[in-house]
């Protein structure tokens, strides 16, 4: 169990010598639930809502090096507790010289971007051999754009440049996208603070999940997470986080997203819940209990990153493009990002 959950207020977890254990109050049938966690088989604990720990817990996490993510039930990222892992100050130093130089930051925000076209071009193709579409005109129509909008990317001479070329494979992306969702849950462009439909809520929380484990990753490296190269430096962003996500929404998210609602194992009727506060729709409990297991599965699927490379899972995509980073920063070697197969 790479990463322990603990999902909702009904559910408590204590240090039981070298396990963890956790509780649960099963209101269907009167019961409590327990299960016990050998600590060497959890990478990370993520606390969603107001699931209960103990101070003794938290400890033994620090000590033993796993990082603890807090997150609201709706999907918001709150912060986390992390192992002292502040060594890296040169690191650090490089880091803030090449934030603070446009110049020597732009390869590094431009092959972001140019992998996330791709990839969102790839998914867009798989999509359509999967329905039997890859020949239709406004499939292929896209898909050329995003390709010339990915060349122009890597050429971009400018940030505004660059954002300007995002920002309209976004659209293009996203234009064509909806109709590979369900009829129970449509998709008719992207919403967010708050989502006002249950596939743009989904998206979200994958979103949110997914930037949890990289800004795990990105702390473990000794990296400074709000000071990033493409995302611009605001208070509490995850800049560098929201930068390594890029590439990997369509692929990673998107995609299980799509899986999860075409398979119907989230209902937009059964599994999401609207907020009366801010009118937005979130994924409820009993959601977020079944999305996690599937989420498990797909991070740790096997695949080929191209042919005849070794194989590989998102979890080590996630390391390999932090410590393509590195390579980048403190070589001064091409930053390669994850780019679909």
């Amino acid at each position: 169990m790479p990463t322990l959950y603990l999902n909702g207020h009904d559910t408590e977890a204590h240090c039981d010598g070298r396990s963890v254990e956790v509780t649960r109050l099963d209101h269907e049938k009167d019961d409590v639930k327990t299960l016990r966690v050998p600590m060497f088989d959890i990478e990370r604990v993520v606390v969603i809502g107001q699931a209960s720990f103990t101070t003794a817990l938290l400890q033994r996490l620090a000590r033993e090096g796993i990082p603890l993510h807090l997150l609201s039930g709706h999907g918001r990222w709150l912060g986390a507790f992390y192992p002292n892992a502040n060594g890296h100050a040169l690191r650090r130093l490089r880091q803030y010289e090449l934030a603070r130089g446009g110049h020597e930051s732009l390869p590094i925000a431009t092959a972001a971007v140019a992998a996330k076209i791709r990839n969102s071009r790839r998914v867009l193709q798989r999509l359509a051999a999967n329905r039997n579409e890859a020949a239709d005109r406004g499939n292929l129509d896209v898909c050329n754009s995003l390709q010339a909008l990915a060349g122009k990317a890597v050429e971009a001479e400018s940030f505004d440049a660059l954002r300007g070329f995002e920002g309209y494979a976004a659209a293009l992306y996203f234009g064509r996208i909806g109709r590979y969702f369900p009829e129970d849950a449509p998709f008719g462009g992207r919403t967010r603070r708050p989502p006002r439909d249950a596939t743009n809520a989904l998206l979200s929380w994958c979103y949110t999940i997914v930037l949890s484990e990289i800004d795990a990753a990105v702390r473990a490296a000794g990296l400074d997470p709000c000071l990033g190269f493409l995302h611009e430096i605001s208070y509490g962003r995850p800049s560098l986080s929201l930068d390594l996500l890029e590439p990997l929404r369509a692929p990673l998210c998107d995609m299980l997203a799509l899986r999860l609602l075409n398979h119907r194992l989230l209902r937009a009727a059964d599994h999401f819940e609207t907020n009366p506060e801010d009118g937005g729709t979130y994924l409820s409990e009993a959601g977020r209990r079944t999305f996690f297991p599937e989420y498990e599965r797909t991070m740790q699927r096997r695949f080929a990153a191209a042919k005849g490379q070794p194989h590989t899972d998102f979890r080590k995509v996630i390391q390999e493009q932090v410590n393509a980073l590195l390579r980048a920063m403190e070589h001064r070697a091409d930053m390669e990002f994850f780019v679909m197969p």
